[in-house]
């Protein structure tokens, strides 16, 4: 087929505008949008188990063995709703996680929003699954990361170990908290955590504690996730010595008598301090406290950094952002173009129809 003079005039300019189109929106199509990764946090809720029977080995207490039930329920096990028995709430921390909330109160299920009821879960734990003496600490942090981080508790005895970030701050709060602190430390001989991350990157935490139970149990995890060593204790200052004991002066014979003999001085013994026997708290059923430590801010994923993040094969580091920008102002200016050769376009259609009709 042959094309005219003036259809090839007409074409040409609309074969470009519709290239540079399809360019600028190919460019502008390809930014990702990134979204925060969420779900379980199973490794960092075995952590705080582990940080629990530590805590507990510094005050001289045994460590807890873990509820498989517990911790079913801690994490995302499903629990009766208080307000309509046909249906079931995620496990504690799932649910926290999905409604970015969180409440020793159970949520009512027919509720339009999050609203919660005046049943407490440990008041489930004992109606439902027949659990005696219980307690439940909650809490999330954001921003922490999973990187190393050394936690350490002092009461008897030192323990120190490295944990995660999250993990380690997350105890810091609890045991900072008289009535969390009470619990981790109460009379209990099981407990179960959960851990579920929302979709903003927030971490939820749950941890159920109980005396006695009908349900399996397994121990606990005893290893650090990190071969960090840990800090060398300084040495302790050598202990004074008592001065020598002075010899007493010879008796003497006749009329003179001797001289009195002096006793060595020696230091006065000191009473060895012994603590007072406490009872060991019991949480009571009704806990409402909730340690939420500050967390550092949680950055909101940038498409442009992600975008960097994606061209790591093809760039140096350094360059990532300044790709990703020039990238977009491309697609901008290309936009811009379109718009420029879709004016100039029909200057030159109204141009020649101009010619055509002085022509006739």
């Amino acid at each position: 087929m042959r094309f005219s003079s003036p259809t090839r005039a007409i074409g040409v300019p609309l074969a470009i505008v519709f290239g540079l189109a399809f360019f600028a929106v190919s460019m502008t199509v390809q930014v990702p949008t990134v979204h925060a990764a969420s779900g379980p946090l199973d490794a960092q809720a075995s952590e705080l188990v582990r940080l629990i029977n530590g805590a507990r080995s510094a005050a001289g207490l045994g460590p807890l063995v873990i509820d498989t039930n517990l911790a079913s329920k801690a994490r995302d096990g499903s629990i009766p709703c208080p307000d309509n028995a046909a249906k079931t709430i995620a496990g504690r921390a799932q649910d926290f996680a999905a409604y970015s909330q969180q409440s020793h109160a159970l949520r009512l299920c027919n509720a339009a929003g999050y609203a919660v009821s005046g049943t407490l879960f440990v008041g489930t734990l004992q109606s439902a699954w027949g659990y005696g003496s219980v307690g439940e600490i909650l809490g999330y942090n954001g921003g922490y990361g999973n990187g190393a981080y050394l936690w350490q508790y002092s009461s008897k005895s030192l323990w120190q170990s490295w944990t995660y970030a999250t993990t380690g701050h997350m105890m810091a709060g609890w045991m900072s908290s008289s009535p969390h602190r009470n619990i981790i430390l109460g009379g209990y001989d099981r407990v179960g955590c959960g851990g579920w991350a929302s979709s903003a990157g927030t971490y939820y935490y749950a941890c159920e504690f109980s005396r006695g139970g009908g349900y399996a149990t397994r121990a606990a995890p005893t290893g650090s996730p990190f071969s960090n060593p840990l800090p060398t204790a300084k040495p302790a200052p050598p202990a004074p010595t008592a001065p020598p004991a002075g010899g007493g002066g010879g008796g003497g014979s006749g009329s003179g008598g001797g001289t009195t003999p002096t006793r060595a001085p020696t230091s006065a013994p000191t009473a060895t301090p012994t603590s007072t026997p406490t009872e060991t708290p019991t949480a009571a059923p009704t806990l409402l406290a909730v340690a939420v430590p500050v967390a550092a801010a949680t950055v909101t994923p940038d498409p442009l950094a992600a975008l960097a993040q994606s061209r790591d094969d093809m760039l140096p580091p350094a360059r990532n952002a300044g790709f990703a920008s020039a990238m977009l102002q491309l697609a901008a200016a290309a936009a811009g173009s379109v718009s420029a050769l879709a004016a100039a376009f029909l200057a030159i259609v109204s141009l020649r129809r101009r010619r055509r009709e002085s022509a006739l």
